[in-house]
């Protein structure tokens, strides 16, 4: 990767194509709990999802983003994506989240599924249509060497619109929404 943070795209979309998206989004939604089993009543991540489908009333928006990352891809990382997984759609209502994690492999098993090397994530909501839900991120300068803790950073621009794209090894979440609802779309792409 040549580059070593992430990139925001304001206002890659409008008002009126974000609703278009999020009106597509809520058509199958299924609520997302994932948690490790070792800890009991543990969750990392706790979201309403759906996955965008081919050939959907968004689908001219859908390839608009993957072309865009497709190119930042190449131009600002270094990579050329050949591939882009499914888009995923998410909605997080008041007290949802996704803790920290990463959106590529971090086991051996693991490469064979998620094998991923940029991600992005769309803001489909106004901010002004909840609290919280921030996604952060911990970049090099968020990590003190001295004492090995970390101040996350939340990511510069959050409104309507705005396109995030960054590397998938970044380590990301998105903070508990406290009021409202947060909409996004994310997506991944893989370079061969």
């Amino acid at each position: 990767m040549s580059l070593a943070t992430y990139l925001y795209f304001s206002n890659f979309l409008s008002k009126d194509e974000c609703n278009r998206i999020v009106e597509e989004g809520e058509k199958d939604l299924k609520i997302s709990l994932i948690g490790a089993k070792a800890i009991e009543n543990f969750e990392y991540r706790k979201t309403e999802v759906s996955f965008i489908k081919n050939g959907s009333s968004v689908q001219d928006l859908m390839q608009k983003a993957v072309n865009h990352l497709i190119a930042v891809g190449v131009q600002y990382y270094g990579c050329r994506l050949t591939d882009v997984e499914p888009i995923q759609y998410a909605k997080y209502k008041e007290g949802m989240f996704y803790d920290w994690h990463v959106d590529t492999a971090t086991t051996l098993d693991d490469l064979k599924i998620f094998k991923r090397d940029v991600s992005a994530s769309l803001v489909l909501s106004d901010k002004k249509e909840y609290t919280g839900g921030s996604l952060q991120m911990i970049l090099s300068n968020s990590i003190n060497p001295k004492t090995g803790t970390f101040h996350p950073q939340d990511v510069l621009d959050q409104e309507q619109g705005t396109l995030v794209v960054f590397p998938s090894s970044f380590i990301h979440r998105v903070t508990k929404v406290e009021t409202g609802t947060r909409k996004s779309l994310v997506l991944w792409g893989r370079a061969e």
